[in-house]
This record gives C-alpha cells, structure tokens and sequence, in this order.
C-alpha cells in the first residue's frame, strides 16, 4: 500500500495527497504533518513500534469538502484526489487507485464555498520578447480570456482587476526580473509548466477558437494555452463548459488602475475592505449571482465605443418605461439558478441531481420570461429572447426524466421518474414487495410468538434482523438464529428472512446501479449542450444586468446621461451613489461639475470635512457609470468618454516597499503625469501635503501647470487642495478654474454647505474643524493664540512671490542677529545628537 501510495505521490509531488482508504482520505509523510498542522487533526503514526513510523493523518470521507475548504481555499495548498477506482469487494489483493483530480486555489470550484458574486480566476502568464500574453480562466463557470500586453504597468493593471487566485508560468520563466513584473500578485500560488509552440498551442486550443491565432495573438495565446494544458491535467477532464477563449483589447476599455479601484472604492470599501460600503454594493439590483458577476465585469470593463454605450442605454431606457414587464422578468430572474456554475458542474462531471433538477425548473420558466421580454425593441433584450429559444427538448427530456424532487445524492435512490426505464421500474417493483412482505412478517411473528413488541428491522451492517427484548427470550422459537447481543435484548434471523434479503437487497443494489447510468446518460446529453446553454446564461445574466440597472435608475432617480467624444464633461446636480445611499432622503447635496476645452483644470480649496473629496470622487464614478452604460446619479448629464481615470487621493505608505507617505504620494503621481492624456480625467487630493510648505506647495504649483499644458491641451483636472495659493494659478493658466467648497461663519463656527461655488477661499478653518471633532477648549484656546501671533509676525516672500512666510526673527535686525552668524558657521552635516541639543540651549539663552 506504501508503495502505491509513494508512486502516485511522485506524479504530485507539489500537492497534498489525501489517499482514499475505506471511509478515510488519509495522508503520510511530510503531507500529514503539513495537514494536521493546518486542519488541526491529530498526527499519528503508522508502524509505530518500527524503526521508522511513518508520520499519517486522515479526514472523513464524507466530511472531504470542509476539509478541502481549509486546505486549498483558505490556506492556499493544492491538493490531489486519489480514490479507489475498483470495487473492494472484487479486487484481487491490492485496491486499485488512481487520483481523480487536483485542486488548486485558482480551480477550487465548491459552489457551497466559494463567493457567489465573485469569480475565481486562475491567471497565466507568458513573456515574449516586449510583449506579454495574460489568460485567465474561472473554472467554476467558463469564462475563459486572452490579452496581449505591452508593459509591466499594464500587466499589473489587469491582475490588479482580474484578481486571480493562482498564477501559471512557464519553467524557464522563473527569473527575478520576470517575477518583479507582477507586482504583488508575484507572492500568488504557482504552478510551473513547459510553454508549447504557437502551432501546439492552437491545436490544443482548436475548439475553444474562432480562428487559429496568429503571431500577433502569439503572447496571448502561449498563456492560455499552459493554462489549459494545466486544466486537463489535473481535472483528468476536459470541461464542457468551456465554449471559446475570448480575446480582448484592454485599451478598448476605460483603464482603471489599482489606485483608482481602491481609491474611488468601486468594489471594497476602504474603511473595511468589505462590500458593504462600495459602489458595486450600491448599484447591485440583480436577482441572480451570474448576473451579479456580469454587472462587476462591466464596473471592471466601462466601455469606450459609443455604440456599445448607447445600445446598453436604451435596453435600460425601455425597461425603465414598461414597469410591469421589468417586474414579470425580475421575478423570473429570481427563480433561476446560477447557470454558469451549475453548466460548469455538468461540463466536468460533478453535477448531481438537484443541479439537474434546477436546470429543468430554470428551463420550463423560459417561455414566461421570453414573453415578458418579447415586446421590447431593443436589440440587447431581444437577442436575449433569442437565446432562450430551442430548449423546449431538453426541458421536456429533463422534465421527463428527473423525479419532481429528487434526493440531493445520487446514492440515495429515487432520483429518476417512474416510467423511464421498465427495467427500473421492475426492480422498484420487487424492492418494494420485498418490504411489504418485510412489514406483513413482522405482524405474523408477533402473532405466531405472542411477543407483541418484536420488531423486524434493517441497518447497513447487520442487514434484516429480529429483535426481541430480554423480557420476551423465553417466547423465541428454536428456528431463530442469534445474530446479535444488545443491552436491552437480542437480534436474530431466520433462513426465510435472509433468503428475502438478499432478494430484496439485491433489487435495490441493481436498481440504484441502473438509476446511476441513467443519470449519468441525463448528465451527458446535458453536457453536450454546453454550448446552447452557455450562450443562454450569458444571455440570461445580461438581461439580469440590464434589469437590475433600470430599477437602480428608477428607485434612485438616475437620468440618462448624453454620451459624446469632444472633452466635455458636464454633471448637473451629481450626487455620490454611496454616500447618498447612507444618508436620510434629501440630506445629500448636489453639486455640479463642468470640464470641457476652456475649463480643463479646477482648483478645489475649503476646509476639512466640506465635501472636497466627495465631489472629486462623485466625479469619477458618474463618468465610469456613464461608460458602462449605466444611468447616473444626476439632474442631468454630458460625459465625455474617457480613456483612463487617475486618482491620488488620502494619506498612505508602504513600508514594505520602504516608502513613505510622501514618497508613496509621489510615484503615485510620477505615474499619472506619464500616463495621462488629454482623453483622460484625473483626480487630486491634497498632493504636496507629505513634505515641508515650500517643498509641497512648489510640487503641487508645477503639478498642476503641467496637467494644464499637457500636448498643448491639457487634461480634464480636478485637483482639492488646502494651498491657497494655488489659485493664483488661475491668473497665469487660462484653462484653470478656481472653485471652494463654501461654507458659513457663526459665532467663530462653521457650518458646512457642501455647494461647490465659484472663486478660490484663502481660510483651511482648521480650529473651527478641531473644535468639532472634540478637541479639548484649553488647546483650542491655546492654538488661537498662537495663531494669532503667527499671523501677526508673518511677512511676504518677495522672491519665491508665491506664498507668505513666517519670520523667525525681526526683519530689521535679522542681518545683525549673531545667533544667524552662529548658524552659518554650523557643520550640519557632522553635528551629533548631542551637540546638536546643547548648541539649542546656548542659542536659547542668546536669544534672551
């Protein structure tokens, strides 16, 4: 048995193998004590008087899945399936084994534990002289996709969207430099293969391609095809769900990089990093998970192609207009099941019979659903229709086939309708007498002996039995056979009762084996529909999208925004969907924001706590829910499609990375001012506050000069800041506008006004702002008056004629001063901690 399971190991030697014994999956070795540590079972031993025990551990047979959910989907191993292939009863010595599949965290697809409204990426990736191919497939329900890539950046973008669970790389691809550039997903778990050739790539890809791939897909391709070559391997499989490998252009999308997901919180909250809180949670109004899934596609992916754009918004538009209709295809939409992952179960051979059972109840509500959707014009409803057209067979087979409820495991039996197989329905028959008799013996004994408490039983390991209670052993006639000793009485069995066993017993072993090929032939005919059936979830969980879009638009009074390409952005009354969605009816503030080819640049001032940031985030997010088709949160709008958002906004460091807030702030924005075009919008938040006045004012001052100038035309600006110098700006940049955030003076408070107004403010409010957070009146008091004092000894600087400084010692008397001449004589560079303290007192004490 060690041997065997030594041999299967070598072909894993990077998983762990749970290798199926009896009723346990056990594990030896290295593996067990790796597994034990980390499900927390007992470590044991085997052989444990020998010279060497061999370290073992082992799980349940029918607890495998919570297991597995500890061992792959949180801790992140792989680990391999080896089950016995033949039947013990009929093996000659050793039982044969074979391992059945592998899994890995990027192909961990348990529907019961995976994130329903996520998917579960595992990425490839190929490098190819300059250019670099990324695949990503998510198993659980078919999504398959190929992209050329052009730039280490760009590699991370798409990771950073994708947010794959595992990443697969070629062998002789392994080299630091390589590995740096995946940025942080470069920490993911890894398998390592050998790249194909472009002309072996397209022949393993053959049925999932339109076209063989040229060189020109040549990077991308190499990537999906190790991908692929990994899948078959270790599902032993070839997955029928998996219709086409997709591949896309990233440049056709509006870019969103890591700093603009996190930043705007598209799909995390920051506070949390949870869901609850972003605005992918604020828009979601789907009914299913497949659409759920879409909808955060489209959030990753907004559109760049007015068309497209335009085409998603007249689907929500008329939705919109026919409320009963949009209520009938809502509540179909809430009956259907996840049919991505439930195809993905079926295209590999897993789905059981309850996964059938919900695709025949899916099936028989498409007439109803294609109904309500018939009487609309748009041509995405209307492909929708006809995508669920030609199922009447397979929901009939399904319908005909199946029980009306049928067990959730296959083992259990009656999982196929009567009617279907005469030969099934024979055995049932006989089963079935078989009890009857079983039932009616029961009262003849009862009647033949006296005792009116025997009972006539079965369980899985003792078979048919007699039971009779201690107070009754003297009634048991001779011909009953002692079977077993209990504490209240004794079993037995007669040569009649185990002659009918094995009758009855054998009808139910043969009828859950004819019920088993029964249902594996349903399985298949399913299976080799695959690709009907995809293309109708794909449909279905489009029009869940675009239903759920039209119920967000009519329940938060969204408005179609007009959709143009010549640089103008122009929101009327925009409001943030998240913040909005937090407070009480009416409390949130509109505001309006217009950037167009004479208005490129805003300069934003006003105090802490105003609604600077929200105004420069609602911004962001109404053009991204503008080019996904979506309707916004405005009175009304003109968005201009965009190429790339940018954003640097909030305080933050890497300390891994060995960088500071500031430090991390400006390769930040080093980035966007490589980057940004003048198709683009970009987003700034305090830039310049990481380091001293002169050196942050100076940075944010040429910062914001360099947006305005950019290729002669500029780029689409919003910049908040507490610089109010920065207004001056205005008066040099024809294309800079100056705007505050306004607020109200009463009684030396502040009440904020949230209104974005016209002209710059030369206040930061900040001990009016203290005070309401709850800073104690005695430092108030005390920070008033220094300020005071501040304020009075401060004086121009006439050189840097950018911003007032505050003077250290008094003007006239600062050239004579000798604690001045004593400071130019200083070795800074070599002056100790020490000396630098006492040179602190004698210049205290010269100072008087």
């Amino acid at each position: 048995m060690m041997r065997q399971y030594l041999e299967l190991k070598e072909q894993v030697p990077d998983c762990i193998l749970l290798f199926r014994m009896g009723d346990f999956y056990e594990m030896f070795l290295e593996d067990a004590k790796v597994a034990s540590r980390v499900l927390g079972i007992a470590l044991t031993s085997r052989d444990k008087n020998g010279e060497n025990p061999i370290p073992m551990c082992g799980v349940p047979h029918h607890a495998l899945e919570q297991y597995l959910d500890t061992l792959v989907n949180k801790a992140g191993f792989k680990a391999a399936i080896c089950e016995q292939v033949e039947d013990p009863k009929q093996a000659k010595g050793l039982v044969k084994r074979d391992i059945t599949r592998v899994i890995s965290p990027g192909m961990y697809t348990n529907p019961e534990r995976i994130e329903a409204k996520d998917h579960r990426y595992v990425a490839s990736v190929y490098f190819q002289n300059a250019i670099i191919g990324l695949a990503c497939l998510d198993l659980s329900s078919g999504e398959f996709m190929a992209a050329n890539l052009h730039s280490s950046p760009e590699l991370i973008f798409e990771l950073a969207r994708l947010e794959p669970w595992e990443l697969i790389m070629a062998a002789e691809q392994q080299e630091p430099a390589m590995l740096s550039q995946l940025g942080e997903m470069a920490s993911l778990p890894r398998t390592l293969v050998k790249a194909l050739e472009l002309e072996e790539g397209n022949k393993l890809l053959r049925h999932l391609l339109s076209e063989p791939a040229s060189d020109g897909h040549g990077a991308g391709l190499m990537a999906a095809s190790m991908l692929w070559s990994v899948v078959i391997d270790t599902q032993r499989c070839k997955p029928e769900h998996v219709q086409e490998l997709v591949f896309y252009e990233p440049r056709s999308f509006l870019v969103l990089d890591p700093h603009a997901i996190r930043n705007l919180e598209l799909f995390r909250s920051i506070m949390d990093g949870g869901r609850k809180g972003s605005l992918l949670h604020s828009i979601d109004y789907t009914q299913t998970p497949m659409g759920a899934r879409l909808l955060k596609d489209w959030l990753l992916f907004p559109l760049r192609h007015k068309m497209l754009i335009e085409a998603r918004q007249q689907a929500i538009a008329e939705l919109i207009e026919a409320r009963l209709s949009l209520e009938e295809i809502t509540e179909c939409l809430k009956a259907l099941p996840d049919l991505p992952r439930l195809l993905g179960r079926v295209g590999m051979g897993q789905a059981g019979p309850k996964d059938l059972a919900s695709l025949r109840n899916a099936l028989m509500l498409l007439p109803r659903l294609s109904v309500a959707a018939s009487q609309f014009n748009a041509p995405l409803i209307l492909d929708s229709v006809k995508m669920m057209e030609g199922m009447d067979d397979l929901s009939h087979l399904l319908e005909q086939t199946l029980a009306s409820e049928p067990p959730y495991n296959l083992a259990d039996g009656g999982v196929i309708a009567d009617g279907v197989s005469s030969d099934l329905d024979q055995l049932r028959a006989l089963a079935g007498q078989g009890k009857n008799w079983v039932a009616e013996l029961q009262q003849s004994l009862r009647s033949q002996t006296g005792i009116n408490s025997l009972k006539v039983g079965f369980n899985r390991v003792f078979g048919y039995y007699i039971e009779v209670s201690k107070t009754h052993q003297e009634k048991v006639p001779p011909e009953f056979m002692r079977k077993q000793t209990l504490a209240g009485g004794e079993r037995y069995i007669t040569i009649e009762l185990k002659e009918k066993e094995a009758a009855i017993l054998g009808a139910e072993e043969s009828a859950l084996a004819l019920e088993v090929k029964l249902f594996n032939r349903l399985r298949e005919q399913v299976a080799a529909r695959s690709g009907q059936l995809m293309a109708l979830a794909r449909a279905l969980a489009r029009l869940d999208v675009l239903c759920g879009l039209a119920l967000l638009a009519h329940t938060k009074a969204y408005v179609r925004p007009v959709v143009s390409e010549d640089g103008t952005l122009d929101i009327s009354g925009g409001r943030h969907p998240v913040v909005e969605s937090m407070l009480k009816p009416g409390e949130f503030v509109p505001n309006d924001i217009l950037l167009n080819n004479e208005q490129q640049v805003l300069i934003i001032t006003g105090p802490n706590m105003a609604g600077k940031s929200t105004i420069l985030r609602q911004a962001a997010i109404i053009a991204i829910l503008g080019q996904m088709g979506s309707f916004v949160p405005a009175e009304k709008a003109r968005l201009t499609i965009l190429d790339r958002i940018f954003t640097r906004v909030g305080a933050m460091d890497n300390l891994a990375k060995g960088q500071s807030t500031f430090m991390t702030e400006m390769v930040e924005t080093a980035q966007i001012l490589k980057e940004a075009t003048p198709q683009s919008l970009v987003i700034l938040d305090e830039v310049g506050r990481g380091t001293s006045t002169f050196d942050g004012l100076s940075l944010a001052w040429a910062i914001a000069e360099f947006l305005h100038n950019l290729q002669g035309v500029g780029v689409k600006t919003l910049f908040a800041t507490h610089y109010h110098e920065l207004i001056e700006i205005a008066n040099s940049c024809p294309r800079v506008r100056n705007f505050n955030v306004a607020v109200k003076e009463f009684n030396n408070d502040i009440v904020f006004m949230r209104r974005l107004a016209p002209g710059g403010v030369s206040r930061s409010y900040g001990l009016q702002v203290a005070k309401l957070a709850g800073i104690p009146q005695d430092v108030l008091q005390r920070a008033h008056n220094i300020l005071q004092q501040l304020e009075a000894e401060n004086t121009l600087n006439n050189e840097m004629a950018l911003s007032p400084q505050l003077a250290l010692f008094d003007a006239t008397s600062a050239a004579e001063h000798p604690v001045l001449d004593r400071l130019r004589e200083l070795d800074t560079a070599n002056l100790t901690p020490l000396a630098a303290l006492n040179l602190m007192e004698e210049l205290k004490r010269a100072l008087g």
